[in-house]
């Protein structure tokens, strides 16, 4: 595991950080980035294939969102009519979503330019577990291709159905909050085939160096301890090294195993170019 010093008390880090904060201020062509995320690099592959579910990464201090901060839409199974109601009217969820919409209508009304402009529309997808593995052939290559606004998937009652078992239908207004919460504030990774993690940690603007410093912290803990698998300890082979960057920024070091004992604190990162 990347020791505590490595990373939130690097001063290697803290200059890649500032770096990367400043340019975004003052090149043009990076001025529109506000997410900061980080690039871990593993020993080995995780080997997962085709995996469209965010796994969440708590965070211990600095939350990202809240779900008023954000436009959501929930996709649910069909009819939707209930799900609707029920969290329409609820005090508790009357609020948190701009659109509730069941699968059929979705693959009904959105489609080509549509599915654009339903992409620019929406920050937040999440979708009924039962209907979350429908959703690649209805939404697309546009959400799906670089992991950007995967739908995240939650339960609408804490009922679990039992095999050959008839269920009422049912949505539970605070569980459903108490979900989209977790996801709003928390950041999250999709497991890959590859070697190789990008996790958001941090916004321009929004989060202090501390705050983006502890959250990396947290981002690393948790995905290299086996205590929290299934959701945490998948890191295979050690972290080899750690870059931060934004969309269309360059990537910057932050951590490097072959010189962690030396820990590159001289190292001069202000003139680094994006």
């Amino acid at each position: 595991m990347v020791d505590q010093v490595d990373v939130i008390r690097s001063e290697l880090a803290e200059k890649a950080l500032n770096a990367l904060i400043l340019q975004c201020g003052e090149n043009a062509s990076l001025q529109n980035d506000k997410t900061i995320q980080i690039i871990i690099n593993m020993g080995k592959k995780m080997g997962i294939k085709k995996d469209n579910i965010p796994r969440i990464i708590p965070l211990t201090k600095c939350k990202l969102f809240k779900p008023r901060d954000l436009n959501i839409l929930l996709i649910t199974k069909d009819p939707s009519t209930l799900y609707r109601e029920t969290l329409t009217k609820d005090e508790h969820t009357s609020e948190l979503f701009k659109e509730i919409i069941s699968v059929k209508n979705l693959r009904r009304r959105f489609k080509g330019s549509k599915l654009t402009q339903l992409y620019k529309d929406f920050d937040l997808i999440v979708a009924d577990y039962r209907v979350h593995h429908l959703l690649p052939d209805v939404l697309g290559n546009r959400f799906y291709h670089g992991s950007k606004k995967l739908p995240y998937m939650i339960r609408m009652s804490k009922e679990v159905k039992l095999k050959r078992q008839q269920m009422a239908e049912k949505c539970d207004p605070i569980y459903v909050r108490a979900q989209l919460r977790s996801i709003c504030k928390n950041t999250s990774y999709i497991p890959n085939d590859d070697n190789c993690l990008s996790v958001r940690v941090g916004h321009i603007q929004k989060h202090s160096l501390p705050e983006i410093l502890q959250n990396i912290q947290d981002v690393v803990n948790f995905l290299t301890d086996r205590s929290k698998r299934p959701q945490g300890g998948v890191v295979k082979g050690g972290i080899i090294s750690i870059f931060v960057k934004t969309s269309n920024s360059t990537s910057l070091p932050i951590y490097r195993f072959s010189e962690a004992k030396k820990i590159h604190e001289s190292e001069d990162l202000s003139d680094i170019k994006l």
